[in-house]
């Protein structure tokens, strides 16, 4: 038996290697594949659009806040991923019943570098989450050095269209 936390320092015991994935964040399954997890992703939301041709190749659970818990049990998942801005509470507890339940809280650079750590570990893909650290801890420095040059420094990045969504220092903002 394993034990590993998660980004709501949430316990998170595991009997083995999770094989069967269901996550219920489309940017977070996106992750899954940059890791070499796709062949593991046995459910996806209605938003995992990236890479465009998954959700012809997974079962599709709901949306982001309204799944089929009948669908993801059925799938019998190993381990479901959520996050904290997409999935509620109440929807947790009741994905806890059917598999181990991690859940992310993405609000800054450094928590996402310590989840790609985490879904590494927990997901025994150490090796290629720790090549995607780096090079983000990289790309992050160099343009930090490029922002230096430039007179204007503040940007507003688009993450969703209809509605459009902004992301904010410390959540989303629909436009």
């Amino acid at each position: 038996m394993k034990v590993f936390r998660d980004q709501l320092n949430r316990k998170i015991e595991l009997k083995e290697l999770p094989r069967r994935i269901v996550s219920l964040v489309p940017s977070q399954t996106e992750l899954l594949v940059d890791l070499g997890l796709r062949e593991q992703i046995v459910g996806v939301t209605k938003f995992c659009v990236h890479p465009k041709d998954l959700r012809k190749e997974k079962k599709i659970v709901g949306g982001t806040k309204n799944v089929h818990f009948d669908r993801i049990a059925a799938l019998e998942p190993d381990i479901i991923l959520c996050n904290k801005e997409e999935n509620t509470e109440e929807m947790v507890a009741e994905l806890e019943k059917i598999a181990a339940v991690h859940v992310s809280d993405v609000k800054t650079i450094d928590d996402s570098m310590e989840l790609i750590l985490q879904y590494g570990e927990i997901l025994g893909v150490s090796a290629n989450a720790s090549e995607i650290a780096e090079k983000i801890s990289f790309l992050r420095q160099q343009f930090r050095e490029d922002m230096k040059k430039l007179p204007v420094r503040r940007v507003a990045y688009f993450i969703w269209k209809d509605p459009w969504m902004v992301a904010g220092k410390y959540t989303l903002w629909g436009i």
